[in-house]
C-alpha cells in the first residue's frame, strides 16, 4: 500500500497517560529493555492463516536489527509510546528510510502490547512517524506498508491515512 500524496483529514492525537519518544538507528540505552519487551506486541498480529511461530527479541536482537538497517545503508525511525506511569514502551512503530532520503519508505511493524490496546495508540505512533518522515525527507516518494486482510485494526489507520492498495502477496506455508 502507499499512501496519498496529500495531508488528509488526520492528525497525532495524544492519549492520556502516555506520552511518544522517539530516535534513530539504535535504541538508546535508556530504553533498549523496555523497547525489546515491547516487540511481544507483534506475537498475536493478525496474519490470515500464515504463523511465523514466535519470534524471541532481546537487547541484542534488537541491536542487530538496528545494525542490519544500517550496514545496507538504510535509515530506522522509531517511534514509540511510553507509559507515563512506569516509564516503560508499550508500543512502538518502525519506517526505514532510503539512505538518500528519496524513493519509498518501507514501514517494518507498528505493534502494541495487549494491555495498552483501546488507546489509539497505534494511530498516533504512525502518524507521528508519517509526519516526521514528511519533514525529515521531503524527496521521499512514497511510504509503504504490508497488512494482513484480517488485521482490521491496523487496516483501518492505514485506510484513514490514505493508503492505498498496490498489489497482493500471497504467502504459502507447508506443514511438514
Amino acid at each position: 500500500m502507499s499512501p496519498a500524496r496529500s495531508a488528509g483529514p488526520w492528525r497525532p492525537v495524544a492519549a492520556p497517560g502516555y506520552r511518544l519518544t522517539s530516535w534513530e538507528g539504535t535504541v538508546p540505552d535508556e530504553l533498549a529493555p523496555t523497547f525489546a519487551a515491547s516487540r511481544r506486541a507483534m506475537d498475536d498480529m493478525p496474519m490470515d492463516d500464515t504463523d511465523f511461530g514466535t519470534v524471541t527479541w532481546d537487547v541484542d536482537r534488537v541491536r542487530s536489527a538496528a545494525a542490519a538497517v544500517a550496514a545496507r545503508g538504510d535509515l530506522l525511525h522509531t517511534v514509540a509510546a511510553v507509559d507515563e506511569s512506569d516509564a516503560t514502551i508499550v508500543g512502538f512503530t518502525e519506517l526505514v528510510v532510503p539512505g538518500d532520503g528519496k524513493g519509498d519508505a518501507q514501514h517494518y511493524g507498528t505493534g502494541v502490547l495487549p494491555e495498552h490496546r483501546g488507546h489509539g495508540l497505534g494511530r498516533w505512533m504512525k502518524a507521528r512517524s508519517i509526519l516526521r518522515a514528511r519533514e525529515s525527507h521531503p524527496g521521499l516518494e512514497g511510504l509503504l506498508t504490508d497488512t494482513a486482510d484480517s488485521n482490521t485494526h491496523m487496516r483501518r489507520i492505514n485506510d484513514e491515512f490514505g493508503y492505498e492498495p498496490t498489489h497482493k502477496s500471497v504467502e504459502y506455508q507447508l506443514d511438514l
